[in-house]
């Protein structure tokens, strides 16, 4: 009996330790996502200072007063909530990010303050453009630092692997783009106050970060789980589309027409700043959001996981008393009677035929390894499937060549050694006039288009060399340890090699023009460092024209 008893309170055991650790480790993710939550609000609020700030600078000397003290107003806001959020990561246990905070972040940020106090200190006849695109540039600067604690949660999080991982995922991107959504004006906002012409750097800023912007919205819109996107979270997400992407970006666009094509700015920098805050909310709202719900998510989860807690030592005590009890009961009214029937079958049994016995046993070992046998057959059958199902899952369905999970091992093997990134080259290829194709030739001709210049690729690359389809009409190609030289070379060949393929002599692709444009980077200091140089590369070639190829 005691036997049992032990057997039934070890079984029980771990059953009580999995439901403790995971009612750990629920508690764990919801202080996660607040402190995630928390500084998040902190970086929303350095990039909601760059308004008042920009306000300041660009208002007219009658004005300047007032808003330079709206911002000194705002900013008393914002060192509250540095206080707070540094007071709570230390609570809670988190001292490196919160001294990350006070070494990098709040530097930062004292320096981004006075340069934009020192441009406001600059007589309004003495300002120049370069020094209040310093000020603006330097409060970027100081969202940064903040930024990177924001990634440094995530990545020390315990939980981010659990179903809460897809929230760390979605408040990392909206915070990058709410601040992205904001540079996108800010980029341009010394020339407009000015009313001199955009420089090509900051031009080609305001159009990286607004095709970052719809990139990053696209994305949340991948990421959010289809059984959470409710009615609330579609509103909120149209929303941003409607009304900052469709609306806020397009007046910064027709600013960017205005100063290539030399007419006056039809907007002032008070006014750009106040039409775009406007545009700003939408962001903010869909971020709020889903740290909202992504709070009540991880409190939910601990309270079902505390619950379950509960029940696990509740139903391991009934199960030691119910067993107790029927040990007990089985003792008297089962047990005792088999045992007596035993010993009596005992004696009257006689002794059974060895021979018989033996070939009994050769039976049942004959039929054990023929179970093993089919076992072991369907184990190299499942292994097969899998092998089949990860080649599957690492390839493109219509080209062949590899996908973006296949990319991501592959950074992940780089990443181990970072010094590779110096000695590799990435060539971002985008291609020419492919929404004509599908417009004009339909979506069956543009797989026909995607599948040649596959072709023409692979063609042109090494076996050790990876290529990688990157979206509808992109791709990626990566090489190690080559020349800037040489992977200029390759590119120019690719680029020969798709013009001169078979398909696009057709005289159904006569009407279309069918090229590529690539982009081409060798070595950095990490991969998004490499692809930040291959996608401005990319700019650069289409600024260009079509069909070529820039580094």
């Amino acid at each position: 009996m005691l036997v049992i008893v032990l057997s039934v309170s070890l079984i029980g055991l771990p059953l009580i330790v999995s439901s403790n650790r995971s009612y750990q480790k629920s508690a764990e993710a919801l202080q996660e996502i607040q402190s995630l939550k928390m500084v998040a609000e902190l970086a929303n609020k350095i990039s909601k200072e760059r308004a008042p700030a920009n306000n300041a600078m660009s208002s007219s000397p009658k004005d300047v007063q007032q808003h330079y003290e709206a911002l000194k107003k705002y900013r008393a806001e914002v060192d509250v909530q540095i206080q707070s959020t540094i007071q709570m990561l230390e609570k809670t246990g988190q001292h490196d990010i919160a001294q990350g905070l006070r070494q990098n972040f709040l530097p930062a940020l004292m320096k981004g303050r006075k340069a934009v106090d020192g441009y406001i200190a600059i007589p309004y006849a003495q300002r120049e453009m370069r020094q209040m695109d310093d000020a603006i540039v330097a409060m970027f600067h100081a969202w940064d630092p903040c930024y990177e604690a924001l990634q440094d949660i995530v990545r020390n999080a315990k939980s981010k692997d659990d179903a809460l991982s897809n929230y760390y995922i979605l408040i990392l991107l909206l915070a990058d783009l709410r601040d992205q959504a904001g540079r996108s004006a800010s980029n341009i906002m010394a020339a407009v106050t000015f009313n001199e012409r955009i420089s090509d750097e900051n031009l080609g800023r305001s159009m990286q970060t607004q095709r970052q912007t719809q990139y990053l919205w696209q994305l949340v819109g991948v990421i959010q789980p289809d059984d959470a996107k409710n009615n609330q979270f579609n509103q909120l997400y149209r929303q941003v589309k409607d009304q900052f992407l469709n609306q806020g970006l397009p007046i910064v666009s027709s600013l960017m027409e205005d100063s290539l094509k030399g007419r006056p700015f039809s907007k002032s920098g008070p006014e750009l700043t106040r039409e775009m805050v406007g545009k700003y909310t939408t962001v903010v709202d869909l971020q709020n959001y889903i740290l909202e719900t992504s709070i009540s998510t991880a409190y939910a989860r601990q309270q079902n996981a505390q619950k379950e807690f509960i029940y696990a030592i509740l139903m391991v005590l009934v199960s030691l008393l119910t067993v107790l009890l029927t040990m007990i009961y089985a003792k008297k009214w089962v047990f005792g009677p088999l045992i007596l029937a035993r010993e009596q079958l005992f004696n009257l049994a006689h002794a059974e035929n060895k021979a018989r016995t033996f070939e009994k046993k050769a039976k049942a070992d004959a039929s054990i390894f023929d179970a093993i046998s089919r076992l072991q057959a369907r184990l190299q059958q499942r292994e097969a499937f899998e092998f089949q199902l990860k080649h599957i899952a690492h390839s493109d369905s219509l080209t062949g060549v590899a996908n973006r999970f296949a990319l991501d091992e592959y950074i992940k093997l780089l990443e181990k050694q970072p010094s590779q990134f110096k000695k590799t080259c990435l060539m971002l290829i985008d291609i020419d006039n492919f929404k004509q194709v599908n417009d004009s030739l339909g979506h069956i001709a543009g797989d026909l288009v995607i599948q040649s210049i596959a072709e023409s690729l692979k063609s042109c690359m090494r076996s050790s060399d990876l290529l990688v389809r990157y979206g509808g009409d992109e791709f990626l190609v990566l090489i190690e340890d080559i020349s800037l030289d040489t992977a200029l070379r390759i590119a120019e060949k690719i680029r020969r090699t798709v013009l001169a393929s078979e398909l696009f002599q057709s005289e159904e692709f006569g009407q279309v023009n069918v090229s590529i444009s690539a982009g081409v980077a060798v070595g950095a200091a990490s991969w998004m460092a490499l692809l930040a140089r291959a996608d401005e590369a990319l700019f650069r070639a289409k600024a260009k024209g079509k069909n070529t190829v820039s580094n």
